[in-house]
């Protein structure tokens, strides 16, 4: 259910920015608003663990643990082959997310492979990274600017900051959230606390806010987000696109990066041709909003921060399951990280491993 809410949010959004450029430079419109709601009216909910029929057709969401709502699909024939499609498998230990549920009896898996060829940073350091990040920040009387997903990403942010502010080991700053489609979503979240896990469900029925602290500004408008650059130092600034590649964080990233005082947190992945991708890569020159920008502020990056399981999680996720699957497809990542799961998969848990090419068929 909560993904109806949010698929409405981010069409919404995605519409916002067309109109934007429409009106800019002349952008056809991929949908108007008169479409999103033809769509809304289109969605019908299906929880977890519910065996639903199309047709022939049986399928069953599982729970992901990658983004609020997310779910892996099992497809079943009646009386036929069943395939699993992984969509994206969310990592370990991710705060307010339920862990990925259990690989069931599948004859094909077709997985992602974003992070195939990565391991991750152990989860355990990230709290006290982001801990040290926001304290020399104080220190330096910096600004510390966060390109963060306005959905989850944002949201784990929060969630780690309250806890720290709540154990007395986050000195009092101004954070501001700058990202209105963030702010909704937050809200969206509140509203169902029965997919949180156990930790997060245990706070909130206390009457806890596990998204608020002291200090937290939330900017809905422009001319709200505008203020922030005549706020006193030090400061927190989270905004999206988490890429860098839209959305407020480009005017802080326009104000900041030349600043040697400040800090661009990086806490996402980043895709070849974004502008995150060449500050991760270590540019020292960038293009945003047009304006040639010398990078003098520290770039660093937290990885335990990832939405997707890592090599390590996606096998083990696969070797987990009570009965293996006869076939595994990897998809959903760039060719190197692709091909390398496939190898793993296929020599350390001898299932026949793919990574289809563009138009494949693959009969089973």
């Amino acid at each position: 259910p909560p993904t109806g809410d949010l698929t409405r949010l981010v069409l919404e959004d995605a519409l916002q920015i067309m109109e934007e450029d429409e009106k800019r430079e002349y952008r056809p419109m991929l949908y108007r608003a008169e479409d999103v709601k033809a769509v809304m009216t289109l969605m019908q909910d299906a929880d977890y663990d519910a065996n639903e029929k199309i047709g022939d057709l049986e399928f069953c969401f599982r729970e992901a643990g990658h983004i609020f709502g997310s779910a892996f699909v099992e497809l079943r024939e009646a009386g036929g082959v069943c395939v699993t499609f992984s969509g994206d498998i969310g990592n370990d230990h991710v705060p307010i997310l339920r862990d990925t549920a259990a690989l069931a009896e599948t004859d094909a898996l077709i997985i992602e492979s974003t992070y195939g060829n990565s391991i991750h940073e152990d989860e355990s350091t990230r709290v006290a990274k982001l801990r040290e990040a926001v304290i020399k920040t104080i220190e330096k009387n910096g600004v510390l600017v966060i390109p963060a997903f306005a959905i989850e990403r944002t949201q784990q942010l929060l969630y780690e900051l309250h806890e720290l502010a709540e154990q007395g080991l986050l000195p009092r700053t101004d954070i501001y959230l700058d990202s209105p489609m963030a702010i909704e979503t937050t809200e969206i979240i509140k509203s169902y606390p029965q997919y949180y896990d156990a930790d997060a469900l245990k706070h909130v029925s206390m009457g806890d806010d596990v998204f608020r602290l002291p200090g937290l500004h939330l900017t809905k408008t422009r001319e709200e987000s505008k203020e922030i650059n005549d706020a006193p130092r030090p400061k927190v600034i989270i905004a999206g696109a988490g890429m860098m590649n839209g959305g407020r964080i480009r005017h802080h990233l326009v104000r900041y990066l030349s600043d040697p005082r400040s800090t661009v947190l990086i806490v996402g992945f980043q895709a070849e041709g974004t502008l995150g991708r060449a500050l991760y890569r270590g540019d020292r020159s960038v293009t945003v909003l047009g304006e040639r920008v010398e990078v003098k502020a520290l770039i660093t990056s937290i990885g335990a921060y990832s939405a997707h399981g890592d090599q390590n999680k996606l096998t083990r996720w696969i070797a987990e399951a009570k009965k293996k699957p006869s076939h595994v497809f990897c998809t959903h990542g760039e060719e190197g990280a692709c091909m390398a799961l496939a190898t793993r998969i296929q020599h350390e848990l001898t299932i026949e491993t793919h990574a289809p090419r563009l138009r494949d068929t693959i009969s089973l």
